[in-house]
């Protein structure tokens, strides 16, 4: 039966397509990703060779029949694998064994509510909380990590992604991701609307030294819907600048964060058809 899903997956004639990818930055540096929709019951392990480049598919480990994971995030030791599962509405934990890079299966988390479908995780840098992004729920569910298990444990804390009053419009929604900053002190998440005519939004929650979640400090329109995007990027060496990618019209937005107060800061259009899905910083 494994070996049937995993020929369905691979089929022309199934919607199943690769969703996302997690290259691992320890030894032996393989690459971890997931298919989407029908069929993706497995995740999929590559090596590299020396030059960085895809070397072989060394390992297809289990979810369940149900799953369709769209987002993966590391512990900071890279030992542990953490899966937002949106299909089985799941949170998956995995052991990464440290020589050889293949997964082993720790458990796995339901989700607050049924119908939450996790989509985007983050785990803060002491590697003591976790967040899980709903895109159905569209909202945050914090998580303290488990420090024998290594699983998170859900604390009942959870943060709206758009304003309480569209709870009634909420199919109108659907948040993206999140993602933690450089230093650790802040959070920020994403929703996009289903409908062009009506505006995104972006959040920013202060952290604490550990990784809880203190404060909800904003959410923001979003000058767009959004798209299938509308994707938030923190930079990677500093909590002043974030990089936002729409592909309703097509453009990348700089944003400066200083004072706890959101500001705009440029703009680039770039007409491409299936442009600004996601920006990543390059020093």
């Amino acid at each position: 039966m494994d070996d049937l899903r995993l020929a369905r997956a691979a089929s022309p004639d199934t919607r199943t397509r690769a969703i996302f990818v997690l290259a691992a930055r320890k030894p032996p540096y393989h690459v971890y990703g997931n298919p989407f929709y029908e069929h993706a019951g497995h995740g999929n392990v590559f090596s590299v060779d020396e030059s960085g480049s895809l070397n072989e598919n060394i390992q297809n480990y289990e979810y369940s029949p149900k799953s369709a994971i769209h987002g993966m995030v590391f512990d900071p030791t890279e030992t542990f694998l953490y899966s937002a599962d949106m299909w089985a509405d799941k949170i998956w934990t995995h052991r990464k064994d440290p020589k050889t890079g293949l997964l082993t299966l720790v458990d796995s988390l339901d989700a607050p509510d049924i119908g939450d479908h996790p989509r985007w995780v983050a785990i803060h840098p002491s590697g003591r909380y976790f967040y899980a992004l709903m895109e159905a729920g569209n909202r945050l569910a914090e998580y303290v990590i488990d420090p024998r298990t290594h699983t998170p444990v859900f604390t009942y804390k959870i943060y709206p992604l758009i304003p309480p009053s569209l709870n009634l419009r909420s199919k109108n929604y659907r948040s993206d991701v999140c993602a933690v900053s450089h230093t650790g002190q802040y959070l920020f998440a994403t929703a996009r609307s289903n409908t062009f005519d009506t505006t995104g939004y972006i959040s920013a929650f202060k952290l604490g030294p550990s990784g809880q979640i203190e404060r909800q400090i904003c959410m923001n329109p979003t000058p767009t819907s959004g798209g299938h995007s509308n994707a938030i990027s923190p930079c990677d060496w500093s909590d002043e600048w974030l990089a936002l990618t729409d592909d309703q019209e097509g453009w990348i937005e700089i944003y400066r964060w200083q004072d706890e107060f959101l500001a705009r800061v440029a703009h680039c259009d770039v007409r491409e058809p299936g442009f600004g899905m996601n920006a990543i910083w390059y020093d």
